[in-house]
């Protein structure tokens, strides 16, 4: 339904408002009346008044005095002043400093009032495009705070199951760390003596690659690894596993098939996959002297280096059923001899220069190195089994 207008229309002589509002009326306006400045001024402030239609007749009415005061009381109405002279009420035409805009005056003979209809008609026009953009602007507000609310509630959603999915994932990182725990425990389980192995190269590896700079984002992966690199060693037979003497040269072939069975067991399940490089290459060397690839230098997967200085560093400082454990210092002494040969020399470096083996000594008291150690050990730190 089209909005309709309210017009007042005010002149002193009842044929002149008679007429004046019968013009007026005939657009669609209701049309209210008024005699004197004072009526006028009461209706103006009692109703929403869109078009003031005053006329100029002094000293029975003084309509530029009206139309002056209606300003102040109705900034946007259409006010049109009708004048008998063109010098009457000339300084309302100029903009005023409320705010209130200009008026028009219609300076015509009672002949010509229905020239007041077209000026009329066009102020409505006017009114009705300034409606329109009101309501445009009242409606693109309530999107915008209809927006605004639907991003207030998208955002708590949004942060709801961030904070769920958050909570999922981290339930399941521990699921898979408890499986590939339980993992860990089984290897273990085959070979009580070297208990806790697994856990010591698993930190050994964290701290080696923390102090080289390994990228942040790959030390779970790296973790993961070399807590599993023996996971092979569940096909072992335990007559070769556990020996508490050196093996011979059979043993050793089927000894060193453990990477490749790591690589096997790895290789079919998912999760696992991620860390082959350190399960199938931690016995690799670095002059390409070693299992089961061969690799050489650089070429050998940096995870797989690292997990190899750590295995090697374990083997030595630990007893085992075929040796004692070696004192610090001549473990880092072995690890430095072999540096370039069979681990990263730059690897080597940092665990030594750093003394990273301390990491699981309550206390270093720096014992000299006692002779009767298997040969084997004292001149190359292959490792673990």
């Amino acid at each position: 339904m089209a909005h309709r207008f309210r017009a007042l229309v005010a002149h002193p002589q009842p044929e002149a408002l008679g007429e004046l509002a019968e013009l007026v009326g005939g657009l669609g306006l209701i049309v209210e009346t008024a005699r004197s400045t004072v009526e006028a001024v009461n209706k103006v402030q009692s109703h929403p008044v869109h078009v003031i239609i005053a006329g100029h007749v002094p000293p029975t009415f003084d309509g530029v005095a009206f139309v002056e005061r209606s300003a102040g009381l109705v900034k946007e109405a259409l006010r049109i002043l009708l004048v008998s002279n063109p010098n009457e009420g000339v300084e309302l035409e100029r903009p005023r400093a409320n705010g209130a805009g200009m008026v028009m005056r219609l300076v015509a003979r009672p002949s010509e009032r229905s020239r007041l209809v077209a000026m009329v008609s066009e102020g409505i026009k006017l009114l009705h495009l300034l409606e329109e953009e009101r309501e445009l602007v009242r409606n693109i507000r309530a999107a915008n705070d209809r927006l605004r609310l639907r991003e207030t509630l998208l955002d708590v959603v949004v942060k709801e199951r961030t904070k769920e999915l958050e909570e999922s994932y981290e339930k399941l990182k521990q699921a898979n760390r408890q499986a590939l725990f339980g993992l860990a425990e089984a290897i273990e389980a085959k070979d009580p003596y070297t208990k806790g192995h697994c856990g010591r190269v698993a930190a050994y590896s964290l701290v080696l690659a923390k102090e080289s700079g390994y990228p942040e984002s790959g030390l779970e992966t790296l973790e993961f690894g070399a807590f599993l690199h023996d996971i092979g060693k569940i096909g072992v037979r335990d007559s070769v596993l556990l020996k508490p003497a050196p093996l011979d040269d059979q043993e050793w072939i089927h000894m060193r098939e453990h990477p490749v069975k790591g690589y096997e067991i790895a290789s079919k399940i998912e999760m696992l996959q991620p860390i082959m490089p350190a399960v199938r290459n931690h016995h690799e060397r670095w002059d390409g002297s070693g299992y089961p690839d061969k690799m050489r230098g650089s070429r050998i997967p940096l995870v797989a280096r690292i997990v190899a200085i750590a295995d090697a560093y374990d083997a030595m400082s630990t007893d085992r059923p075929y040796k004692k454990s070696i004192p610090i210092d001549e473990c880092e002494r072995l690890l430095r001899g072999h540096a370039g040969k069979m681990y990263d020399p730059d690897l080597i470096e940092v665990f030594v220069s750093k003394h990273l083996g301390l990491l699981f000594r309550d206390e270093y008291e720096g014992l000299p190195y006692e002779s009767g150690y298997p040969q084997a050990m004292s001149s190359a730190p292959t490792g673990d089994r």
